[in-house]
């Protein structure tokens, strides 16, 4: 029998959504303080997840579950994004460095 997520539970999800937030609104503006700040936060709170209550919660409470990491999916992809962009704004300052290039495995070749 599957049950709702206890309050706690459902709560560090949502609070984890937002530090993941706060990492995107930090690697946009460059905010190495904020970024560390918000990388230590979601490392707490993702510690605090409970996978077991998860996995024997309702349906719809997994389902929200999901949702929630798929949107965590889709801002960390614009976390990186965001970190390539400031490491290539910063890169570009270093006039001896080689440009970037593709290797035979479609991985860039120069990339610091």
């Amino acid at each position: 029998m599957s049950a709702p997520l206890p309050p706690a539970t459902d709560d560090v999800l949502h609070q984890l959504l937002l530090a993941v937030e706060a990492q995107l609104a930090a690697a946009r503006t460059a905010d190495a303080g904020a970024l560390v700040s918000s990388s230590e936060e979601r490392r707490r709170l993702q510690e605090a997840v409970d996978i077991d209550a998860i996995r024997t919660a309702s349906a719809e409470t997994r389902a929200e579950a999901a949702r929630v990491a798929l949107r965590i999916r889709a801002l960390d992809a614009r976390i990186r994004t965001c970190g390539e962009i400031v490491s290539g704004a910063i890169a570009a300052l270093d006039p001896v460095r080689a440009p970037q290039t593709y290797n035979r495995r479609a991985g860039l070749r120069g990339v610091r």
